[in-house]
């Protein structure tokens, strides 16, 4: 028979995050008790069968259960089994993990028995939502409370599936480095934009907490030598490498990607190719706002789960959605990264030594974990940046944006409308959408002002000033009759004369 040796990634992982003496011992003690108890019963029934060697499956269920929390996350199908670790002060569903403690008790179970514990537990297990607060945020040596502003003890009670590596320490001095301090540079990051470097301090509060979402994803864009890299090391540092998935935006809707989000405060995508191209975007978006998404793992059943991550990419430039409608423009915060840090700008020390100093992170750590807010504070260089690159995807919004907004109309019919999208669309090389799907989208492009479902008549000449007259296009678009009433878009806030 091969000698099996033990995955020592998995080993590592147990003795850094459970209290290996502890629950080791207990449950091998408790293991052997009932193996005597068992022996015992065979042999005052006479020795009647086959002589016990090992717990039933069943029993080791009831043992650990006594010993350790379990909880399912939802009730949907498939769900796994998770399992608190005293030491972390978080709860694991690595089923190697939950397999390991289970030889503890029973060393003679194979796999599929494991299983069966793992079955019976399931069955038995009740139902624990993840704690979901912007509140709690679990520190390595804690969990904080932002309302008491205290470091609370961890417990069961708050389900956590992820902590960050840096302890949270009150009031520590600010730490300087040969006149280098980490809120000066964060306003050289953001050339010198307060609401810019304000801004990177949200993104460092939302990447501490793993179990809360802002329903936002941040891409910092910029082009090389200008800090991008170092700031995402920086989050590196602070949160944990281990406590980071790596995943592009592209590849979220690859096959097996989705697992490497378990037990994760961040997901990270760096250097994502500029212009790539993401036909389908729906478990990207549905990560960022905290939906449920079905999880493939190789050679396991499919399950269904709910990550609240901070979702981060990093750039030279953005990305390309098929889907090209707000669901996709609403859920993005672009950090521009214009600094240049190039020759004699760069400073090697920031990024091999300051941002690595224990003392450093646990300043930004504790700066950054007391801010208080639900949204985040856009720039309004990041809100211009977003609207070109809506633009830029988005023809239906590049219509919008530079022929209708200047229109200074205050009715006007929709089928005029459609017929100048379309004319615009050819003009510029661009596919352009049915009529319907083109009404769909634009009126999400409206402000409450415009009526969409308005209808009147039109004379051409009171159009004609601000849209052209139709004799010197080449198109389809034909003059409205005046005495035949039009569906239209009518601006509200706009008198009639």
């Amino acid at each position: 028979m091969a000698n099996i040796q033990p995955n020592k990634e998995i080993i590592q992982d147990i003795n850094s995050s459970q209290n290996i003496e502890n629950i080791e011992e207990r449950l091998k003690r408790l293991g052997n008790e009932e193996r005597q108890n068992l022996l015992a019963l065979w042999e005052e029934d006479g020795k009647n069968g086959k002589k016990p060697s090992m717990i039933g499956t069943n029993r080791c269920a009831y043992i650990l259960m006594e010993e350790i929390s379990f909880v399912l996350f939802d009730e949907e199908e498939n769900t796994k089994l998770a399992m608190y670790q005293e030491n972390r002060g978080i709860y694991t569903q690595k089923a190697s993990m939950i397999k390991r403690v289970i030889s503890y008790l029973e060393p003679k179970f194979n796999s599929n028995k494991a299983y069966d514990v793992i079955y019976h537990i399931k069955n038995r297990a009740i139902i624990k939502d993840k704690t979901n607060s912007p509140n709690l945020i679990p520190v390595n040596n804690g969990i904080y409370n932002k309302k008491t502003k205290q470091l609370e003890p961890f417990t069961p009670e708050y389900v956590f599936t992820a902590k960050i590596d840096t302890n949270y320490i009150d009031s520590p001095t600010k730490p300087v480095f040969e006149n280098w301090d980490v809120d000066n540079w964060f306003d050289e990051l953001a050339c010198n934009d307060k609401q810019v470097s304000h801004l990177l301090w949200q993104v460092i509060n939302d990447s501490l907490n793993g179990n809360y979402t802002r329903k936002q994803a941040i891409f910092m864009v910029g082009d090389g030598n200008n800090g991008k890299g170092t700031f995402q090391e920086l989050l590196t540092y602070l949160i944990g490498k281990n406590n980071i998935a790596k995943l592009k935006v592209n590849e979220f809707d690859q096959r097996f990607k989705l697992g490497t989000l378990e037990g994760k405060t961040a997901v990270i995508g760096d250097d994502v190719p500029v212009g790539v191209y993401i036909d389908d975007g729906s478990n990207f978006k549905s990560v960022v706002t905290g939906d449920y998404v079905s999880v493939e793992l190789k050679n396991q059943q499919p399950y269904t789960a709910q990550f609240r991550c901070s979702v981060i990419q990093s750039s030279n430039g953005m990305p390309r959605f098929k889907d090209k409608t707000d669901a996709i423009f609403k859920r993005i915060v672009i950090v521009p990264f214009d600094a240049d840090f190039k020759g004699s700008n760069e400073n090697r020390k920031i990024k091999d030594e300051y941002i690595k100093n224990k003392q450093v992170l646990e300043y930004i750590l504790y700066h950054a974990i007391n801010m208080d807010f639900e949204k985040f504070d856009v720039p309004d260089v990041s809100k211009q940046r977003l609207d070109v690159y809506k633009q830029e995807t988005n023809p239906v919004y590049e219509f919008k944006i530079n022929i209708f907004d200047n229109w200074n109309l205050r009715k006007i019919p929709k089928y005029i409308v459609y017929g100048m999208y379309k004319e615009f669309c050819k003009e510029n090389g661009y596919n352009f959408l049915s009529k319907i799907k083109f009404h769909k989208e634009f009126k999400d492009y409206l402000s409450e002002d415009w009526k969409t479902d308005a209808v009147d008549r039109f004379n051409w000449e009171d159009l004609i000033d601000e849209i052209g007259d139709l004799d010197n296009y080449k198109s389809e678009i034909k003059f409205p009759d005046s005495h035949k009433p039009y569906r239209a878009y009518e601006n509200r806030s706009l008198k009639a004369i």
